[in-house]
């Protein structure tokens, strides 16, 4: 397999907390190859926003450690300069935010959102042509009227279309990694089904890789070609989308699973996984899932390592 575009290893964040010292994420290793769609997945306060963060070292001011390394191409970020790391944000690695509201200014039309996000990564183009560019991407991501898009404020758009112009922002530096944080979360059912249609449609054009991250296994399962499990910090199971939904090796991949809404029977069921997420405070010994694991034995009090079960498919865990 060839070199991977970003190589996470032994990742490890902490931050001070009122009671304590959060290990918001332990010893993350990951693999991301390029012109692939990642999806991550796990529930709130898995480490998701976190891994998300600490790519673009946008971390919280209470951050007291991030160790390990990231590795985009070769070149490790937690070493770079905060100069240095201006010139990776938005230009190499790009994000697109659960909110758009709060993520684009108020007092500024999409244009100058659009053409701001043009002048860092191309400074050989000149305003018309960032201008031209701002209206070709406007229409491929679905703008009905790019023009009117273009002299519109964020506030006269819908919330489908803020996203879209976010999309545009991002796609416009033309970045080796696109993140897309919740993308779709603050959106109504059909205008998610939109947005990942795009996501999709829009690969064909887009060369890099997307890290999609979300609660929904659904939409993981229809769009990405990977997925990574956290839990409570950790990467508990990763692979190939196929490989993973068809047979997760991991209780708490196969728990999720089950969470999902099932009415091939005719009935209304949920499910839920029985416990808490533990403390990050002060975390379990041993599998981090064990205390909420129905097929736990003796074993379990050892923390187990992420091991390949399958041709790039790996879990933690001591079940075979």
């Amino acid at each position: 397999m060839s070199e991977p575009l970003l190589r996470i290893e032994d990742l490890s964040v902490s931050f001070a907390g009122d009671q304590g010292v959060v290990h918001a994420l332990s010893q993350v290793t990951l693999d991301i190859q390029r012109g692939r769609i990642i999806g991550i997945v796990g529930e709130s306060g898995s480490g998701k926003s976190t891994l998300a963060l600490a790519l673009l070292r946008l971390l919280p001011g209470n951050l007291l450690d991030c160790s390990g390394r990231i590795l985009l191409e070769g070149t490790d970020l937690l070493k770079l300069s905060q100069a240095q790391m201006r010139g990776v944000r938005g230009r190499r690695i790009s994000m697109i935010f659960q909110d758009p509201m709060s993520s684009l200014n108020p007092v500024f039309t999409v244009e100058t959102h659009l053409i701001d996000a043009q002048r860092a990564s191309r400074p050989d183009l000149s305003t018309s042509e960032m201008r031209q560019r701002a209206l070709e991407m406007l229409a491929k991501v679905g703008i009905p009227d790019p023009p009117a898009g273009l002299r519109a404020y964020p506030h006269q758009l819908s919330g489908g279309m803020r996203q879209r112009t976010m999309i545009a922002m991002a796609l416009l530096t033309e970045p080796a990694i696109l993140i897309a944080d919740e993308a779709t979360t603050a959106l109504d059912v059909t205008i998610e089904a939109q947005i990942v249609a795009l996501i999709r449609a829009l690969r064909s054009d887009y060369a890099g890789t997307i890290l999609f991250i979300s609660h929904s296994l659904g939409l993981v399962a229809e769009l990405c070609d990977e997925v990574v499990v956290m839990y409570a910090g950790t990467v508990v199971e990763s692979g190939p989308s196929a490989a993973v939904f068809a047979k997760p090796q991991h209780p708490y991949t196969r728990a999720l699973l089950e969470c999902e809404l099932d009415l091939q029977d005719g009935a209304d069921r949920f499910v839920s996984i029985p416990g808490e997420v533990p403390s990050l405070i002060d975390p379990p010994g041993g599998c981090i899932f064990a205390p909420r694991c129905r097929s736990r034995f003796d074993r379990c009090l050892t923390a187990p390592p992420l091991i390949e079960r399958e041709s790039g498919h790996r879990a933690a865990c001591w079940l075979p």
